[in-house]
């Protein structure tokens, strides 16, 4: 009888404040994905005390039937924490630590030189730089240096690694994706803003994901504004909740739209929203390759967004998407007009999208190429440690 196959357990280790944002898609449903081909897999969130909206997280845990580790954080240097996860790590054994984000990395740099683990992250991107943040971005690409290796999702976050340092043989692009039989078009968008108790002669436009400010949503707002003042009526749906949100709520009053916008909060499933949307719109001003306009393009919906990141390379203007320039909210209020008014280039646009989408970017084809990844990284002799950084 053949021996069993020996697998090391992979942890997938992330830092998350409130109901997170589009990388808990990627981590919930790709542990589903791997514990169902047999991987031995946890899920472990670290997150401050008493953050209520992380129960979200954990709700949609337990409906993927996926496990998942939760640890009270409370900063920086909480080294409870520390602790909690070098016993962790220790009782596994071999492991795969897989990172998403700064500290997640950081700690995993940092335990793999007391316990030896092979070292993954996948970069989903980098946000909007303030002084702080700036600091911890740059401790962040310090520490990758020593991964065995670096998943980007866009090209751009692949440079931008290479530019800080990190090796090329380690960095590997790998774009999210989305699953499009879950993520189909609506039989009816009109049927779809009634279920939502919207008219469903009134063109809809609308964003899905967390309220922070690299979203740069206070374009989105002005440019709704600069329609109302042309005679375009349109209804916003916002999705998703976050830090911006009281900043949002300042300037729907400034600009008289509290009729025409509505702040839905966050969604567990954001389809209904979609399905209701004649465009969305992602105005973002940095961005690695969102999960959102994945989900909306695989839903036919005409998307008008920015050329940051990685989205150039999702988006071919004027085929799949619109493009527009980052804090442009002219140019915005132009490139919504244009699809709401002319609803067989909308349609178009839509289809193309979608096509786009099931032929690049299915959520199958992704988990493939990291099982080989993972693969490829316990295939070799012994999880050697790397000497330091």
């Amino acid at each position: 009888m053949p021996s069993p196959v020996f697998r090391p357990t992979i942890l997938e280790v992330r830092t998350v404040t409130g109901t997170g944002g589009g990388p808990e898609k990627t981590i919930l449903l790709g542990t589903r994905w791997l514990k169902a081909r047999g991987w031995p897999i946890h899920i472990v969130y670290l997150h401050p005390p008493a953050d209520t909206a992380f129960e979200v997280i954990c709700n949609r845990a337990r409906e993927l039937d996926v496990p998942l580790i939760d640890f009270e954080d409370r900063g920086p240097l909480d080294f409870r924490t520390i602790r909690r996860l070098f016993r962790l790590v220790r009782k596994l054994g071999h492991v795969i630590w897989h990172g998403h984000d700064y500290k997640a990395d950081a700690l995993g740099w940092f335990l793999h030189r007391v316990h030896p683990m092979t070292l993954l992250s996948t970069v989903h991107g980098w946000g909007v730089y303030a002084p702080r943040v700036h600091f911890y971005h740059f401790i962040h690409k310090l520490c990758l240096r020593g991964f065995d290796r670096v998943v980007c999702v866009s090209p751009s976050l692949r440079e931008e690694c290479i530019r800080a340092g990190i090796p090329p043989s380690i960095c590997e692009m790998l774009p999210n994706g989305v699953d499009c039989e879950e993520f189909a078009p609506p039989s009816s968008r009109e049927d779809a803003k009634r279920r939502l108790g919207l008219p469903a002669s009134c063109p809809v436009v609308g964003y899905v994901g967390r309220l922070s400010a690299e979203k740069d949503l206070g374009t989105l707002l002005r440019g709704l504004a600069r329609l109302m003042e042309n005679g375009v009526a349109v209804h916003a749906l916002i999705v998703g909740d976050g830090p911006v949100m009281d900043e949002l709520l300042n300037t729907i009053r400034q600009f008289s739209l509290e009729q025409h916008v509505s702040l839905v909060g966050h969604a567990p499933d954001p389809r209904p929203y979609y399905a209701a949307m004649d465009v969305f719109i992602l105005p973002s001003l940095r961005e690695g390759l969102p999960n959102v306009l994945l989900e909306a393009m695989a839903m036919a919906v005409p998307v008008v967004t920015t050329p940051v990141g990685g989205i150039p390379q999702l988006i071919r203007d004027g085929e799949t998407g619109t493009l527009i320039p980052p804090g442009d909210d002219r140019a915005l209020a132009e490139a919504v007009k244009q699809l709401v008014t002319d609803r067989s280039r909308a349609v178009a646009l839509g289809e193309n999208a979608r096509q786009h989408v099931k032929t690049h970017y299915g959520f199958d084809r992704r988990m493939e190429r990291l099982e080989q990844i993972l693969e490829g990284l316990f295939n070799r002799p012994a999880f050697p440690v790397r000497p330091g950084v």
